[in-house]
C-alpha cells in the first residue's frame, strides 16, 4: 500500500515537473552576430563546432590551415586604395558557394591559388605510400598475392548542370536525361584520396573516352611499376595498366564469381570516394553555372578541380574514415556506364586471370 502510495506521488511530481519545464535537457544559449562573426564564434564553441562544418564543409582546423597556404598569394594582394575583402572571408564565401548547389559565383580567384596547391595535393603516390595502400588491399584479402598491386580504384560520375547549356546543349545530355560534365576519377583505397582524374568531357561522352585523357592511359609510367595498375567496372577496356570487372556471360561463370565478388567489395571505396566529394562539396550534385560560350565551360571545370583540391587537402589534414558522414549525403546512383569498351592489351587478360587463379585457389577451397 506504501508502495502504491509513493509511486502515486513520484509519478505527480514528474507530471508537475513536466508542466512548469519547456525543455527537458540543458541548452546552451543560441550565438547572434554577423554572418561572419558567426562563423568565427562557432569555430570557438565545442557546442557549435557542427553548425561551423555544416557552413564551409570543413573543420576550423583544416580552414585555418587554408589560409595560411594562401594569404600571402599575390593573387590576394593589389596597389589599389580599396583593399580586398580579407582572405578568411573569401575562402569562407567560396566554401559556403562550393558546399551547397551553388549559386555560380565567381570562382577565379579561387581557381588561380588553386592552381598553385594543385601539384602539392594532387600527386602520385611515392612507393613507400603505395606500399600503404597494398597493404590495405592485403587486409582485406586477407593474404598477400598479386591483388595487392591493384592499389588504384577508378570509375566515372556526371557532375549534373542545372540548366541545358545554350554552347552545344545537346553534347552535354546523359543517358539519365538530365545534362552535365563527365568526370573520371582514380582514387586510392584507404583513405580515399585521389590520385588521378580527368573532366572536360560532356555528359554524353563514354566513360572510355573521357578516361583516355586520365594520367592511367596517357602516361602510366607516372603511376605504376611493375605489375602496378588499377581496379574499374565493366566498362573500362582491359589492358596491362586497368584490370575491370568481367562482362555477362563471362561474369556468369562459376569460376569467375569470387573475381567479381572480391573485386566488387573493393570497388566500393570508389563509391565512397564520389560520395565524400560529393557529399561536402554538393556543388557536384548541380552546377548552376550557365554554358553559353567555351570559357563557361572551363569555369564549370573549375569547380571540380576546386573541390578534388579541397578533398585532398582534408585526407591530407584529417583523413576521411570510412564512417565519414559526408559519404552518405553523397552516394547516389551509379553513374558509369555499361556499355563494352574494346579491350586492347593480352597482358591484361593475363593479369586477369592470374587473380581468378589466386582467389579461386585461397577462398575457393
Amino acid at each position: 500500500m506504501l508502495h502504491t502510495l509513493q509511486a502515486l506521488l513520484d509519478t505527480s511530481s514528474m507530471l508537475n515537473r513536466l508542466a512548469s519545464t519547456r525543455y527537458l535537457r540543458p541548452r546552451h544559449e543560441v550565438i547572434k552576430f554577423s554572418q561572419f562573426q558567426l562563423l568565427t564564434a562557432f569555430s570557438q564553441s565545442a557546442e557549435d563546432l557542427h553548425n561551423f562544418v555544416n557552413i564551409v564543409r570543413i573543420s576550423p582546423f583544416v580552414f585555418a590551415s587554408i589560409v595560411t597556404m594562401i594569404e600571402n598569394d599575390p593573387v590576394f594582394q593589389n596597389n589599389s586604395q580599396n583593399e580586398q575583402t580579407p582572405v578568411d572571408k573569401q575562402l569562407a564565401v567560396t566554401l559556403y558557394r562550393m558546399g551547397r548547389y551553388g549559386n555560380g559565383g565567381s570562382v577565379d580567384d579561387v581557381a588561380r591559388f588553386a592552381g598553385r596547391l594543385h601539384p602539392l595535393f594532387v600527386r602520385a603516390l611515392s612507393r613507400e605510400e603505395k606500399e600503404q595502400e597494398k597493404c590495405w588491399i592485403d587486409r582485406h584479402i586477407g593474404y598477400r598475392s598479386s591483388w595487392r598491386e591493384g592499389y588504384l580504384m577508378y570509375d566515372g560520375t556526371i557532375v549534373p548542370l542545372c540548366e541545358k547549356p545554350a554552347l552545344n546543349g545537346q553534347a552535354y545530355f546523359t543517358r539519365k536525361s538530365n545534362y552535365g560534365l563527365n568526370v573520371q576519377i582514380g582514387n586510392v583505397p584507404s583513405n580515399l584520396r585521389i590520385i588521378d582524374y580527368s573532366h572536360g568531357f560532356t555528359g554524353s561522352a563514354h566513360d572510355s573516352s573521357a578516361f583516355e585523357y586520365t594520367t592511367a592511359r596517357k602516361h602510366p609510367e607516372l603511376l605504376f611499376e611493375g605489375d602496378e595498375h588499377g581496379f574499374g567496372d565493366s566498362a573500362y577496356a582491359l589492358s596491362e595498366y586497368m584490370i575491370p570487372m568481367f562482362r555477362s556471360p563471362a561474369a556468369d561463370l562459376a569460376v569467375n564469381h569470387l573475381f567479381c565478388a572480391t573485386l566488387s567489395a573493393l570497388r566500393v571505396r570508389s563509391e565512397h570516394c564520389m560520395g565524400a566529394i560529393k557529399g561536402r562539396w554538393q556543388c557536384l550534385k548541380g552546377l548552376r553555372t550557365s554554358i553559353a560560350k567555351k570559357r563557361h565551360h572551363v569555369e564549370a571545370c573549375r569547380w571540380v578541380t576546386i573541390a578534388i583540391i579541397l578533398h585532398n587537402i582534408v585526407v591530407e589534414l584529417e583523413g576521411i574514415g570510412e564512417s565519414d558522414t559526408f559519404i552518405n549525403q553523397g552516394l547516389e546512383e551509379h553513374d558509369g556506364d555499361d556499355m563494352p569498351m574494346q579491350n586492347d592489351m593480352a597482358e591484361g587478360e593475363a593479369k586477369r586471370q592470374r587473380l581468378v587463379a589466386e582467389i579461386n585457389a585461397i577462398r575457393g577451397r
